[in-house]
């Protein structure tokens, strides 16, 4: 039979053992969530956000379109779309009233991602100030990737591939769309 200290003994070190395997786990649980950030690199997952952007472009699709966004510069587009008095769809066709008379109303947009790098520092300074300025508040750009995109529009009426650089936004857990810059070359079709 086990003495009483034994027993101890065993409970005691079964406890260890398990707050040993419990603080692996958490810090094997907080390199995953902040490997970018400790290990650098190239982010990933910012394609979902910059697809479902040009997505809800081609379909007019406002809800979609906003929700690619950080909740403040969604809350701009919302108010804007109500001041003016345009349905969800109206907005989008509006806003977007070049690519469709460019290209047709049934405009599909298929995309090839590039490069995602870190823009400069002046860039992402200029940012931060501006989000700040803009919404009162200030936003971590230690996220903050330009991602060059080539974007290939077709409709009935013409096609043409585009180059953008797309600035997504990691805060939260979440990416988000924050610009566009393009460049354009008409194709020969």
């Amino acid at each position: 039979m086990e003495s009483k200290q034994t027993t101890e003994k065993k409970s005691i070190k079964k406890e260890v053992y398990a707050l040993v395997a419990i603080v692996v786990v958490i810090v094997l649980l907080l390199l995953f969530v902040f490997r970018d950030s400790l290990f650098g690199g190239a982010p990933s997952g910012y394609e979902d956000v910059i697809s479902q952007y040009f997505t809800a472009i081609a379909d007019r699709d406002f809800r979609s379109y906003v929700d690619t966004m950080p909740d403040e510069i969604a809350a701009d587009y919302e108010a804007e779309r109500t001041d003016l008095g345009y349905s969800e769809y109206d907005y989008i066709d509006e806003l977007y009233y070049d690519i469709y008379d460019t290209f047709g109303e049934d405009v599909a947009i298929s995309l090839t991602f590039g490069e995602a790098t870190r823009p400069d520092g002046e860039y992402i300074d200029y940012f931060a100030e501006s989000y700040e300025e803009l919404y009162g508040e200030s936003i971590s750009a230690s996220k903050v990737y330009g991602v060059y995109v080539n974007a290939s529009f077709s409709g009935s009426v013409s096609t043409e591939d585009v180059e953008f650089e797309c600035f997504v936004l990691k805060t939260g857990g979440r990416w988000y769309m924050v610009g566009c810059d393009f460049w354009s070359e008409e194709s020969d079709d």
